[in-house]
């Protein structure tokens, strides 16, 4: 069981700037980093950080393009361990390939994962 929340909103809601805080507080909380992919880049970054009881979280900051959406595919890949989630994605109704593939074929939602939607 994963708990999987999807930082809902159009381009320049604001799913980045969540992302990045969220990674700010739980750092604050006592999480590491112990991995990354593109972390200076405010629109695609993406943060695997490990509670200190040994929870793994990923934080992905993009979801404009189908290649990003992929990238962070192969990186969710990388971390089986995952328990916790936390991804911008664009709204079904602005674009619903890109939420599909994010939220079916990436994400791969299952009937006991959690998920939970914060609407920007």
């Amino acid at each position: 069981m994963r708990i999987i929340t999807l930082v809902i909103g159009n381009k320049g809601a604001g799913k980045s700037k969540w992302i990045l805080e969220k990674k700010d507080e739980m750092l604050s909380e006592g999480w590491k980093q112990i991995d990354a992919k593109k972390e200076a880049d405010y629109n695609q970054a993406i943060f695997a950080l490990k509670s200190p009881i040994g929870e793994v979280a990923i934080l992905n900051s993009g979801s404009d393009r189908k290649d990003i959406i992929d990238e962070f595919g192969t990186f969710l890949s990388q971390h089986e361990e995952v328990l916790r989630i936390f991804t911008a994605i664009r709204p079904q109704s602005i674009n619903p390939h890109l939420y599909k593939r994010m939220r079916t074929d990436v994400l791969n939602i299952q009937d006991d994962d959690i998920e939970e939607r914060i609407e920007l």
